[in-house]
């Protein structure tokens, strides 16, 4: 049988699975707030908003990831946990598993620094050149996406470069 307090998760993107394995506890924020998910958690199925997620794990580390956004299950039938290999194998006993899809995610440890910041220069320095001499709003719908993509290009950066440095208060 299992560790008390220890449950199944896995963190998965289109192009890979980050994380597949044990741990005790996984925070997170969702558009209703912060989350913490713990062993026999509530089941239920929400929206991750871009941000820091941490995966305490069952040796005492904690991954950090730069998520930009997607979704939480939070599984707690008999067995959920039964199909998630960690290591050596399956974690058998686990009734309890939570699954994070995310469009983009990426481990702190990972993220290229140089590469963000220079993306966060970038998208200060688009977001300067649309806003100078614009009223509130614009005709040019176009502008208006050009704004609202230089937006989240910050956002991005900034995302990254706070979880890379481990700012982050998730």
């Amino acid at each position: 049988m299992a560790d008390d307090g220890v449950f199944g998760v896995e963190i998965v993107t289109p192009e890979q699975s980050i994380f597949a394995g044990g741990a005790t506890a996984v925070v997170l924020a969702t558009s209703d707030g912060a989350l913490t998910v713990l062993d026999g958690h509530t089941p239920l199925v929400g929206d991750v908003v871009p941000g820091e997620v941490r995966v305490e794990q069952t040796d005492g580390v904690n991954l950090r990831l730069a998520v930009h956004g997607g979704f939480l299950q939070v599984d707690t039938s008999p067995g959920a946990a039964g199909g998630l290999a960690e290591g050596d194998g399956p974690l058998p006993g686990l009734s309890t598993r939570v699954t994070v899809l995310a469009g983009v995610a990426e481990v702190a440890e990972e993220i290229d620094v140089p590469r963000a910041e220079l993306a966060l220069a970038a998208a200060s320095q688009r977001l300067s050149d649309l806003g100078a001499g614009r009223g509130p709003a614009s005709e040019d719908v176009g502008e208006d996406v050009e704004l609202v993509e230089a937006q989240s290009a910050l956002a991005r950066a900034e995302l990254r470069l706070e979880v890379a440095s481990g700012a982050s208060s998730a």
